[in-house]
């Protein structure tokens, strides 16, 4: 558990489970714990071994899988399986007459991961190494970095929940899926210090992704027949002792079983397989050895076969999110992937620092390569970024809305042409979402009338709002909150801010917040000085439609306005509200149930708040409660500076985008956002 802003927390930002087709109540039936401690519920990563997780294990139909470190020599053995996914697409054999034997010929080095946990990114590197020396024959085949495999399987482990340092297959697989893998020579696999996923690499990642790939069968045939075919399998197995020292290239059968440990199989014969370890080109001989199929049954814990894709950079962000077929295409992800996306948010859950899952916050080190290009003058084309903004979401947002916010907008440059960064502060709302549906322009308008009102506002509708309602208060709370166990948010933007403050040519700093974002935005404003930074000030404040009750406005924002707060605020706080008329117009819409038929914030302030019609700063009709000031600047749709109709639409409207944006620049914009630009989140 996190103590202090010094300490992020491992806490998936996600359901490690559920992405993988399986939800909580599922995995009760397909996995058991010896130990009533579960392993559902997250440690951190640096968390001391316990005794209690000394004699944990976990149980995958008929076999028992310890959860205990251990080492074979100075050999890291930690990887565990794949959990079962009714997602998975299983490879077919052809009907291909099989050779009677394939022996391996390796044409290049035999890696060594060392001491390392990193078997399952160094196994993935030769299954790849041995698809491009097979395949890539009139070029130089490219070497890629085992060590990026390995880092990116982490951050996309199934088992996030567990205080191991190691990986699983499909982890190493849907992180080579998400981000590609860069060449050898920009990320070596002998470095030791903290990596980092820079620009660089993450651009020559997308030059070599994943193709299809396909689970195996625990059958022989099959196994034989993806050799042939490919020439190389990715597979993971509990290993046992004898697999230290080979005698005279092969494993004698008979020892204790050790732990998990992935390699790849690159051959077979009529007794067994040929292994290519990563333990170097000394073991077994020249690094491959012989494993017998008794060994193989009685230890294969999983294995996959795949291909690489073909050459296509963009093909990371040109994931279809409308296709008919994917209704019945349950592999299909639509999020976008890490890499999409890195260097422009950290995430916050609960409060918490996020630093493992899909969408892991950057290491300070990382952080320090997102300060170097803010402050590069030659950056973003050599035009560099005059500004930097910092944005909050609402609150009817899950973490691949987000995600997908910030991709849309990256991709499209909306605001890198016109010399602005966006940076986001992702934090876990979505539990707003699943609580009342989600927000839409009902074609129904107000048909349901009293009888969707009375379900909103009243019981287990009311009560199911103000307890999401009132969780997320508490997480805008926590993630600030100096006295606290978390303080992610501090711990996240401290490096950041610091690092700005120390840089010669800095941009200008905004904050932009919509609906409940404008709380955390609040709480960040009134717990600035946590930052340890005293020579920055704010540019501007920009809230659309905020759902922070005026009461919490006047005592967070206020003092900007009278150039109390901890910063100097430069120019002004702007709010962007819709007119009462459109408020009323506006809907709250649920699958299967009537819609509620007025806007968010009526549904916050008439139900789900502490008090019946709490006043909020987003509505006009509360706008009397704001205080009086000529740096507060209140627009109002349908105008030139907004024209969204709808609660949610703000950050979708070019109009608001562009009043907003251009306020930021100070001038007009080189090339405004387009309709068509502001779409897909």
């Amino acid at each position: 558990m996190v103590k202090h802003a010094s300490a992020p927390s491992t806490k998936s930002p996600i359901k490690p489970m559920a992405e993988q087709g399986l939800e909580r109540e599922d995995i009760k039936e397909t996995l058991e714990t010896k130990q009533t401690v579960s392993l559902l519920e997250p440690e951190p990563a640096d968390a001391p071994v316990s005794s209690e997780r000394e004699h944990r294990e976990i149980r995958i139909a008929n076999r028992k899988i310890s959860l205990k470190p251990v080492k074979l020599g100075n050999r890291i053995l930690d990887v565990l399986p794949d959990l079962p996914d009714i997602r998975d697409r299983f490879y077919s054999p052809s009907l291909r007459a099989l050779p009677g034997s394939i022996y391996p010929s390796i044409a290049f080095p035999v890696r060594d991961q060392g001491p390392s946990s990193s078997c399952t990114g160094f196994a993935l590197a030769h299954v790849i190494d041995v698809l491009t020396h097979r395949e890539t024959l009139a070029t130089r085949p490219v070497r890629v970095s085992a060590r990026m495999l390995y880092e990116m399987a982490k951050r996309n482990d199934e088992w996030a929940g567990t205080s191991y340092e190691g990986s699983s297959l499909r982890g190493s697989l849907s992180g080579f899926f998400r981000n590609g893998v860069c060449r050898l020579d920009l990320s070596p696999d002998d470095g030791s210090d903290e990596w980092v996923l820079t620009y660089e690499i993450n651009k020559d990642a997308r030059e070599n992704r994943l193709g299809a790939y396909y689970r195996l069968q625990p059958d022989l045939s099959d196994f034989h027949a993806a050799l042939h075919e490919v020439g190389v399998i990715y597979v993971s197995a509990q290993i046992h002792e004898n697999w230290k020292v080979p005698v005279n290239g092969e494993i004698t059968s008979g020892g204790n079983v050790i732990g998990g440990h992935a390699f790849a199989i690159v051959g077979y014969d009529a007794a067994g397989f040929w292994v290519l370890n990563s333990w170097g080109h000394a073991w077994g001989k020249d690094g491959i050895a012989h494993l017998k199929y008794e060994d193989w049954a009685a230890t294969l814990m999983d294995a996959w076969v795949l291909q690489l894709g073909v050459r296509a950079p963009t093909a990371f962000s040109a994931i279809p999110k409308g296709a008919p077929s994917a209704a019945i295409s349950p592999h299909v992800k639509a999020a976008p992937n890490r890499s999409d996306i890195v260097g422009h948010f950290i995430n916050i859950d609960d409060g918490r620092y996020v630093v493992n899952g899909r969408y892991a916050s950057p290491t300070q080190v990382e952080m320090q390569e997102t300060v170097k290009r803010l402050t590069d003058p030659t950056a973003n084309d050599g035009a560099g970024y005059d500004h930097l903004f910092i944005y909050c979401h609402g609150g009817l947002n899950a973490l691949d809305d987000e995600a997908n916010r910030i991709a849309t907008w990256k991709r499209h440059d909306i605001f890198g042409r016109n010399g602005i960064y966006n940076f986001h502060l992702m934090w876990g709302s979505g539990f707003f979402d699943e609580a009342f549906g989600s927000l839409s322009q009902s074609q129904a308008g107000r048909a349901a009338g009293w009888i969707g009102d009375l379900l909103f506002e009243t019981g287990l509708g009311k009560a199911l709002g103000s307890r999401a309602w009132r969780n997320m208060k508490q997480d805008a709370i926590a993630a600030f909150d100096r006295h606290g166990e978390y303080n992610g948010g501090t711990f996240g933007l401290k490096p950041l801010i610091q690092g700005l403050a120390k840089a010669k040519r800095r941009p200008k700093l905004h904050l932009v917040g919509h609906s409940a974002g404008s709380i955390v935005l609040g709480e960040l404003l009134g717990n600035l000085d946590q930052l340890e930074v005293e020579n920055l000030e704010i540019a501007s404040i920009h809230l659309m439609a905020p759902a922070c009750t005026t009461t919490f406005f006047a005592k967070r924002y206020e003092p900007y306005l009278l150039g109390k707060g901890a910063w100097k605020l430069a120019d002004r706080i702007y709010l962007y509200q819709m007119r009462d008329t459109l408020e009323l117009a506006d809907t709250v819409a649920t699958a299967g149930l009537p819609g509620y038929g007025r806007s968010l914030l009526y549904l916050v302030s008439r139900a789900y708040d502490d008090h019946p019609n709490t006043p909020l700063a987003g509505m006009e009709i509360f706008s009397d409660r704001l205080p009086k000031s000529e740096n507060l600047k209140i627009e109002r749709s349908k105008s030139a500076a907004t024209a969204s109709t709808t609660h949610g639409g703000f950050d979708n409207d070019a109009a608001t985008m562009t009043t907003i944006m251009t306020r930021i620049a100070g001038s007009k914009l080189r090339k405004p956002p387009a309709e068509e630009e502001l779409v897909g989140y």
